[in-house]
């Protein structure tokens, strides 16, 4: 074979072996291109092409299930409409603090009441009344009946010489059944007239806040005025007046206020 020609056959396996790794990068690329296709392929299938109409469907359904669930002044006890008319009733009867509770013997279920009459309601029974603005007006009625026997009991004297309702609660299960709740405090004759004079100094130290601002430092220190107390349940007038009289209260120690 001559020069010339071995040279131009080393230059065609040159160019041949060339081809062979331009078309061997050229298969890596397209395979590190499949890959990366198919990955962003997984990392995708979550995004579907949903049409408005399926769109607004599924917020609605979502909006249903936050309202019917989280979060609501009941604890999430109760479904939107029922919560609503809890509401309505809050602002009807001021007078009252309204709670929901699972466990009507539960006694947390009046935890934070601010008032002496509380009436906790079962979900179902509110349920119930919010269905039907009838039932719910004798429901409360009830109610209303109820705390009145108890303001009746106590302006009468029945519950006896310094004997008063501190709380009073009211709580009506699934079926509408009710029960009262109360507990009732006794103070001596004693401790009623200091807590007399307590109140009537500090509707002076009010008259002359000012004066009072300035001496308070140098105020003395009073014993703390003390109290008997008792828990009583009963459905009727005639039980609870009966409960009433069957306290011991010679049985029972004085606490604190």
């Amino acid at each position: 074979m001559s020069p010339i020609q071995a040279s131009v056959a080393n230059l065609y396996n040159l160019n041949a072996q060339n081809a062979t790794r331009a078309k061997s990068l050229s298969n890596i690329t397209k395979a590190a291109n499949k890959g990366e296709e198919k990955k962003e392929a997984n990392t995708s299938s979550y995004n579907l092409d949903i049409s408005d109409a399926g769109r607004k469907a599924l917020s609605d359904q979502v909006a249903v299930k936050k309202n019917d669930n989280e979060e609501t002044g009941s604890g999430g006890l109760l479904s939107k409409k029922a919560e609503d008319f809890l509401a309505k009733l809050k602002e009807k009867y001021k007078d009252y603090d309204l709670f929901v509770a699972e466990d009507l013997d539960d006694e947390n279920a009046t935890a934070g009441a601010t008032k002496k009459y509380s009436v906790v309601f079962k979900p179902e029974e509110l349920e119930k009344m919010a269905e039907d603005e009838e039932y719910a007006d004798k429901v409360m009625g009830k109610v209303d009946e109820a705390i009145g026997i108890t303001k009746r009991v106590e302006e009468s004297g029945e519950l006896g010489e310094g004997v008063s309702f501190k709380k009073i609660s009211i709580k009506i299960d699934e079926e509408g059944n009710m029960k009262m709740f109360a507990e009732l405090e006794k103070m001596s004759e004693a401790q009623m007239k200091r807590l007399e004079e307590q109140k009537a100094k500090r509707a002076e130290e009010k008259a002359e806040e000012a004066k009072a601002a300035e001496n308070a430092e140098g105020e003395e220190e009073t014993e703390p005025l003390t109290v008997k107390r008792a828990k009583i349940e009963a459905t009727t007038e005639e039980e609870l007046l009966d409960m009433i009289k069957g306290i011991k209260w010679d049985e029972i120690e004085e606490e604190e206020m």
